[in-house]
């Protein structure tokens, strides 16, 4: 199967926040609508028409673009069954164990609390694709709003587990923001600034698990304490 994954950068001014849009020949799907102007823009550039959202949680920077992008695409909303009555206008509940099925695109539910407590990860097992939301960042990992360090320590270990060639896609843009000095002479860490650089412009350039587990300080150990 052909599948084409669309970063669209939202709420640039101040949250650097991802909304992706998934497409293949049969289907559009959009993950965390943070803002609608700028998914429209794109949507419309490339022609496509979503017939669903999937949120990861339910923070306002996750779901600001739900009410506009459901009444112009008349589309329905998946949104985390911990979390569904705190998401604008959600239709679908996702549940870990329960995968959601939308024509040739089957996403795995990993829940994942910590940042938030009903939090869930989406993953394309077949396609080696995980949208993380504002669990795991490039070199960094979201702040616990709601959940405790065992939380996310063990939401992390989850994670861990995946295949090293499963390609990250997180819910915002704060990679140079998380650069330390001992990493600037790691080796093969100029590679994963190139990457940096190609997200920040626009491009599709995700990290994979491996680097991640390489480079990301909280994936390094076992437990946040020691992190």
């Amino acid at each position: 199967m052909s599948i084409d994954v669309i970063p669209v950068f939202c709420n640039e001014k101040n949250m650097a926040n991802y909304a992706y849009i998934v497409t293949t020949n049969q289907t559009t799907i959009l993950i965390d609508a943070a803002e609608s102007s700028p998914i429209i823009t794109k949507l419309e550039q490339l022609n496509l028409k979503p017939s669903h959202i999937l949120i990861t949680h339910h923070h306002f920077d996750h779901v600001g673009g739900n009410t506009v992008l459901k009444q112009k695409y008349k589309l329905k909303i998946i949104a985390p069954e911990k979390e569904f009555s705190l998401v604008p206008e959600a239709d679908i509940a996702a549940s870990e164990n329960d995968p959601i099925i939308i024509n040739d695109l089957t996403f795995n539910i990993i829940d994942a609390p910590g940042h938030t407590l009903g939090h869930i990860l989406y993953y394309l097992k077949d396609e080696n694709m995980l949208f993380t939301g504002d669990v795991l960042f490039n070199l960094c990992i979201g702040g616990l709003f709601e959940g405790t360090i065992t939380q996310m320590s063990q939401t992390l270990k989850k994670i861990k587990k995946l295949p090293d060639n499963t390609l990250i896609f997180p819910g915002h843009e704060y990679t140079r923001s998380a650069i330390t000095p001992d990493l600037i002479s790691a080796p093969n860490f100029n590679n994963y600034i190139h990457k940096m650089l190609q997200r920040e412009n626009g491009e599709l350039a995700p990290t994979t698990l491996a680097e991640e587990k390489q480079f990301n300080p909280y994936l390094a150990s076992d437990t946040l304490a020691n992190s």
